[in-house]
């Protein structure tokens, strides 16, 4: 008789048998580890390390379906063992069974949140479009929530469904920057300050809620009020990139936003950011989704406009981005938040330029004159200095990122003529406090080609709250020499702490520091000097600002600030019908593509083809164009004609980069078009179109690509389809506006063709 293949004749313990398949596995023999594995399991199946033993060999064997079966009685019998579930998510991953393997994953990760392979295996398949089991998925983030080792008390509890309004902070951008950095700058301390005093402190009138956009689903998710706390209070203590717990914290925000069900709005929330979203390319498409299906009102915070009005201190893909943004934020909102008069008026400029009309009454402004001290908390000064070496009273400090726009070389140019006046011995250390930025390498260049400038500036960076206190406390004064800010949070900073600043007077700088910060006129390098001079040998008179200081400074808790900000939502004015809302006007013989803005300057007519994307079919704009989501893409725009008239269509496709790819084009539920494209083909198709296929003036164009029942396949791990390059429509008699358009396309010069005036 045989059970599993294997002769009863064999009166070996299943130890010992389960023995033997170890040697076999150990030389490789998998056949017969398999064999030795199934007698040991005919003497004693409860063993579940048996079964997981058995699993492997089989798997190596190549039957991948006994192998599962195997994995799965070893879970039957121990189902808490995380490492099975993770052997298990390996076997359905190799078999193409992707929801299945991040289920298992998932599970996996429950039972140990520290177990990398499975937290890496399944955040590789969500970006790919896998989806594990809801109730899995559920259960893993509630259990995440509690396994972090700093968790506040009391817990935030989630908003209740009432009649009030609801205000969702979206952190997008935070999260973002906690993956590359720890310690925030001035637009991060704004969030972290705002947000988590309405979360501590919840209003009585309006319910808060913190979301974040996801890049890889292109959606927003709720993320739980305590993991925010959480993450933003481990953000402002001591402790680099690689401390454990903050790295456990990330994973956890990770897998969070990875795996919660996608964000319903109430009908009617605002989505307010306090961030800088311009890098999160499918944004606005979300947008325009949430107000169309939830009545949702869109609320910016601009802090700056600087990468339009002083773009020389940006990176070019920074200006893109930003640009591509401020087209997208005028499209689709009328209400904004700014800090300053400053700011208000380049926003407003920048809107003139654009062609949209924002009056100031549309832009609210929040001034950031808040409180950065912690009640009741008064960091020794001792550790800081000890930390760093510096003499308390002997140094002036400098807080600011490291990039060109924060003028360090005008600060080093005037510590070098005070070293050639006064000696060495006289002058004060430069402190200057500050992660890296952009466009630096002239601050560190000057540094290192002078080494008595090197022994009187100091360099710091990670410098945690309580020290950056302590610095605070113990300077003799601050310096700000700023050629272009929004606000200016260092000014309001150091006058916090009692000390006096020395700023330039450029752009909002005087609003942040008012009267009481010295400032010299930007550019003025005398001024500077002289400034600097009185300030560090006139003791008296800096005493005299220290006392004016004292006696007239009130920062505002940053709660106050937060109400300001909230004060837009509960006015009781309702807000006004959002242009969003409507369809946006393709100008006949303009062409729009869909490409990712490489625009570096803002005029009229500065439109790109995202706004014409409608629906959850699209992934996000790229160098080239726009991939289609599971091969559904819709575009949506109103024919400026009127489509009294036949017009011609030309739109651009692309086939998917490792496979052929069917494609028709639809209007209304007609076939248009329809053809295939090799792997990465590009085609450009020109079809005319019946008025009637235009309905109320509209051209609902749908591209479909793909069998859409092989692209959501358990087996499809990629979900783009067929990609738009751009399109152009006019009348179909005009044919000098169709010859143009051909002979760009030949010359490759369709840029020549985006040039137009915007009409939403």
């Amino acid at each position: 008789m045989k059970i599993f293949g294997f002769s009863i004749g064999d009166d070996r313990l299943p130890g010992e048998l389960a023995g033997a398949g170890d040697a076999a596995r150990d030389r490789g023999d998998w056949p017969d580890a398999a064999r030795h594995y199934r007698a040991a399991l005919s003497r004693d199946a409860s063993r579940a390390d048996i079964w997981v033993q058995m699993g492997h060999a089989l798997k190596e064997s190549g039957d991948l379906t006994a192998a599962a079966a195997a994995y799965e009685s070893a879970l039957l019998r121990d189902p808490d063992v995380a490492d099975t579930h993770l052997q298990l998510g390996h076997l359905f991953k190799i078999s193409g069974r992707r929801d299945a393997a991040a289920t298992a994953y998932a599970r996996a990760v429950g039972l140990d949140p520290t177990l990398r392979d499975a937290i890496e295996e399944l955040r590789s398949l969500l970006r790919k479009g896998a989806k594990p089991d809801a109730s899995v998925s559920a259960g893993l983030v509630e259990s995440l929530r509690y396994t972090r080792r700093h968790r506040p008390a009391p817990s935030i509890a989630e908003p209740a469904d009432d009649d009030r309004a609801t205000a969702i902070f979206d952190v997008s951008d935070l999260l973002g920057y906690f993956h590359n950095a720890r310690l925030p700058t001035g637009i991060q301390r704004v969030q972290i300050e705002v947000i988590s005093a309405l979360l501590r402190e919840p209003p009585v009138e309006v319910q808060i809620a913190v979301c974040a956009f996801s890049i890889d689903r292109s959606d927003w998710v709720s993320l739980p009020a305590d993991l925010f706390l959480d993450a933003t209070r481990l953000a402002l203590m001591e402790g680099g990139q690689r401390d454990p717990d903050w790295q456990a914290l990330l994973k956890d925000i990770a897998l969070t936003v990875d795996l919660s069900p996608a964000l319903i709005f109430p009908q009617g929330a605002w989505l307010i950011n306090l961030g800088t979203s311009w890098w999160l390319q499918n944004y606005f498409l979300k947008v325009r989704e949430a107000q169309r299906h939830h009545g949702i009102h869109y609320l910016p915070f601009v802090h700056d406009m600087i990468p339009v009005m002083a773009p020389e201190h940006c990176t070019r893909p920074l200006t893109e981005d930003f640009i591509s943004w401020v087209q997208g934020a005028f499209a689709h909102t009328r209400d904004f938040l700014t800090n300053s008069e400053a700011s208000r008026r380049d926003l407003i400029t920048v809107a003139d330029r654009l062609g949209y009309g924002v009056s100031e009454d549309q832009v609210q402004i929040v001034r950031l004159d808040a409180d950065f001290r912690r009640p009741g908390d008064t960091p020794p000064i001792a550790p800081a200095m000890d930390r760093y070496g510096l003499d308390a009273g002997n140094f002036v400090l400098m807080v600011s990122t490291i990039e060109s726009r924060k003028n360090h070389l005008a600060a080093f140019r005037a510590w070098r003529d005070l070293i050639s006046r006064h000696g060495a011995e006289a002058v004060p250390t430069l402190v200057c406090v500050g992660n890296r930025g952009w466009l630096n390498d002239g601050v560190f260049a000057r540094l290192e080609s002078d080494p008595t400038l090197q022994r009187q500036v100091r360099m710091l960076s990670g410098v945690s709250d309580s020290d950056l206190a302590g610095l605070y406390q113990a300077a003799a004064f601050s310096l700000y020499p700023s050629q272009y800010e929004g606000w200016g949070l260092p000014v309001t900073e150091s006058l916090s702490y009692g000390k006096v600043v020395l700023a330039s007077d450029s752009a909002s700088l005087p609003e942040a520091g008012g009267d009481f910060a010295v400032y010299f006129r930007q550019g003025d390098q005398a001024g500077l000097l002289d400034a600097l001079e009185r300030l560090i040998f006139d003791l008296p008179y800096r005493q005299s600002l220290e006392a004016r200081i004292a006696a007239g400074f009130s920062p505002r808790p940053w709660r106050a600030l937060a109400m300001d900000i909230l004060s837009r939502i509960t006015t009781g004015q309702t807000p006004p019908a959002a242009p969003e809302l409507a369809i946006p006007v393709a100008t006949p013989g303009r062409y729009y593509p869909l490409h990712r803005s490489h625009s570096i300057a803002v005029g009229p007519g500065l439109v790109t083809g995202e706004i014409f994307r409608s629906g959850s079919g699209w992934a996000a704009p790229e160098d080239w164009g726009c991939w289609t989501r599971d091969g559904d893409g819709l575009i949506e725009a109103r024919v400026a004609t009127g489509a009294s008239r036949p017009m011609r269509l030309f739109i651009g496709l692309r086939g998917e980069t490792q496979r052929a790819t069917p494609w028709r084009l639809e209007i209304t539920g007609r076939q248009l078009a329809r053809g295939s494209l090799g792997a990465d083909e590009i085609q450009w198709v020109s079809r005319t179109i019946s008025p009637e296929m235009i309905r109320d003036g509209i051209l609902r164009l749908r591209l479909i690509g793909s069998d859409q029942a092989s692209a959501s396949s358990d087996t499809r791990l990629d979900r783009n389809s067929v990609g738009v390059i751009g399109f152009m429509v006019c009348d179909a008699a005009d044919t000098e506006t169709r010859s143009a358009f051909v002979e760009a396309l030949a010359m490759d010069d369709l840029d020549a063709l985006t040039v137009g005036e915007p009409t939403l």
